[in-house]
């Protein structure tokens, strides 16, 4: 980072803590942020936070808004003109200016923000100049009781089994499954997150180390079986022990889950029998590749072969489908839609073809697995959108936020797509060349959508890439290697495919179907 931003954002922030001396928390070093300024203005009832990349303040800071007063629609006004505004005051301090421009606007909206002291329960300060301090007690602490006894009610409730209760229930009790249990907690940073019981360390918090994925026990707000939510902090739902009244326990919703599941199996079992009863061609010949168990899964690189609109490409996925009953829990966190730059470019896409060609030439059977150029992309990141609602919803904050996400990359800026590479041996990619704000533009994108509540599902780190072709499991079983020989790309590692302009967003679906053109089934597009 240029010392003369660093000095800035140092200064800055010290102006910040002298003017806000109570109000001002700062925290340091956090992923790609220099410094992430919370601020809490005395008397208003709206917290700001400013992240700032190594780039402030040549480039906006990040900006996340919290209020009771505001709804999302109006957080969503209100960030994008704090953008604006500092798109304006690029290459001086801004925090101060922007948060009272948001001042303004928030008045000239006409919301009332004024924090008023214990829940609104104090009069006014007219009132309060003619009361003496007795009398102010007292009418503080009549209007708290007549909250209490509006409350009462609350109070009758159930005393509910708490996280850790639920933790060690999991922990202890060998009828549950704990790889097939989830907790959804809070993430200081990034909302409301989800990953595997197991993936947790349940010592004390303060006895493990750096690297070892442990959370405060308050920060956790649900835990499912499979998904189903068994115990949620907020909705006061408990499911495991059923001390909120449901009468429900884990060993209900285990054992109605595995009822369902037989079911389904059995009646799957039963349309299959009837094919083969109704197939004229009964030769008694096993096709072994449809009924292949798919236990070559363990390097985690798995693609699906689809034969639509004329030819054979991959699914963009992580793993393939096993054609079981459960396919529904075990594509559970497995993404579904994708964000991707649609390379273009008919100098790189003629590059792709050149390549494909000397490898076909040299091994046909992998023409399978060969992405054809129409469906050339870069990815951006991986979305889980398993509902119409879902999917609406990430279709609208994208747009939402198509202005604000343009001005971060230069229009001028390209990727320069040149060299040829390879995950695991297995998938062939050219290697994407990038200006220094195309991750600022990539981890922004995905800032945004965890703020609109749209649920990432990246598993691994961002390469930026353009595959080029993927070892499918049909076909490395048939040429006896998941490999791909490293001669077919040893003439092409310096080769240069060409540019590729930053100028559009897709929302792809993960499915066999494609466009007419033969790219992605599109839920919407952006033009940059």
């Amino acid at each position: 980072m240029a010392g003369s931003n660093l000095e800035t954002q140092e200064a800055e922030i010290t102006s910040l803590k002298e003017e806000f001396p109570e109000q001002c928390k700062v925290i340091t070093g956090i992923g790609d942020f220099v410094h992430v300024v919370a601020i809490h203005q005395s008397g208003l009832n709206v917290v700001y936070k400013f992240q700032l990349s190594e780039c402030y303040p040549d480039s906006p800071p990040n900006i996340i808004i919290r209020s009771p007063f505001l709804d999302k629609q109006l957080v969503g006004d209100l960030t994008t003109f704090l953008y604006n505004v500092a798109k304006d005051l690029q290459g001086s301090q801004m925090i101060k200016a922007l948060m009272l421009s948001a001042t303004h606007w928030i008045q000239e909206q006409g919301i009332d923000t004024t924090l008023m002291e214990r829940h609104d329960l104090t009069t006014s300060k007219t009132e309060e100049g003619n009361m003496s301090k007795k009398g102010k007690k007292k009418q503080k602490f009549k209007k708290l009781r007549e909250q209490v006894d509006k409350e009462g009610e609350d109070e009758k409730l159930p005393s509910m089994k708490t996280a850790g209760d639920v933790i060690k229930r999991i922990q202890w009790d060998s009828n549950l499954p704990q790889d097939e249990l989830l907790v959804g907690y809070i993430d200081r940073f990034e909302g409301v997150m989800e990953k595997y019981f197991t993936a947790f360390s349940w010592e004390d918090i303060a006895t493990v180390d750096y690297n070892v994925l442990a959370i405060p026990q308050h920060r956790i707000q649900y835990f499912k079986y499979k998904d189903i939510i068994v115990w949620d902090k907020n909705e006061r739902i408990d499911h495991v022990f059923g001390s909120t009244g449901s009468k429900k326990t884990i060993t209900d919703i285990i054992s109605k889950y595995s009822e369902a599941n037989l079911a389904k199996t059995e009646m799957a079992e039963q349309q299959q029998n009837e094919a083969i009863c109704n197939d004229d061609d009964d030769d008694g010949d096993d096709d072994d590749d449809d009924d292949d168990d798919d236990s070559d899964s363990d390097d985690g690189i798995t693609v699906n072969i689809t034969s639509n609109s004329g030819y054979q490409g991959f699914v963009e996925s992580d793993e393939e489908t096993t054609g079981e009953s459960n396919d529904y829990w075990q594509n559970k966190l497995r993404p579904n839609f994708f964000l991707a730059i649609r390379v273009l470019d008919k100098t790189v896409m003629k590059g792709i073809e050149d390549v494909q060609d000397f490898i076909l030439k040299h091994e046909p059977r992998y023409s399978t697995c060969c992405i054809p150029p129409g469906a050339s992309h870069i990815t951006l990141c991986t979305l889980g959108l398993h509902t119409p609602e879902q999917k609406a919803h990430a279709m609208q904050a994208l747009h939402r936020m198509q202005k604000e996400i343009t001005g971060i990359i230069p229009k001028d800026a390209k990727l320069h797509i040149e060299g040829i590479d390879n995950f695991y041996s297995r998938v062939m990619y050219a290697k994407v060349n990038y200006p220094p704000q195309f991750i600022e533009f990539v981890d922004h994108i995905k800032l945004c959508l965890k703020e609109e509540g749209v649920e990432i599902r990246d598993n691994h780190d961002f390469v930026p890439h353009m595959t080029i072709m993927k070892v499918s499991r049909p076909v490395s079983r048939e040429m006896g290697t998941k490999t791909i020989s490293p001669f077919l790309s040893s003439g092409f590692s310096d080769i240069d495919f060409g540019f590729q302009s930053i100028d559009n967003i897709h929302l792809c679906e993960m499915v066999d179907a494609r466009q007419e053109d033969g790219f992605y089934l599109t839920a919407t597009s952006l033009e940059l």
